[in-house]
């Protein structure tokens, strides 16, 4: 399946937006603190699937986190979106 140009950089910035988030510096959002974030859900790129976090989870487990990888269908932008809106839909807590 051919992506378009645009979609792969949608999928890479969110997945640099993620990762940037959760390893930045200075002071971080304890799971059990009532404003702090304890749901992170990661969204694999194209030519991947969820196992490609397989790393990245223990590490954000190890601080607290529930991390749920999304296991995108890659057939269609929509789909993948629908996907998307159902892992965070089945998160605990608020989000934005």
């Amino acid at each position: 399946m051919k992506l378009s140009k645009t979609y792969r950089t949608a999928l890479i910035a969110i997945a640099g937006f993620l990762l940037t988030a959760a390893f930045r510096k200075g002071p971080v959002a304890h799971a059990n603190s009532p404003q702090g974030v304890r749901n992170i859900v990661i969204v694999h790129g194209a030519w991947a699937d969820g196992s490609s976090w397989s790393k990245v989870i223990p590490l954000l487990q190890a601080k607290g986190l529930h991390v749920v990888a999304v296991q995108n269908p890659l057939t269609s932008l929509a789909d993948d979106v629908a996907a998307t809106k159902r892992a965070i839909a089945l998160q605990d807590g608020l989000y934005c």
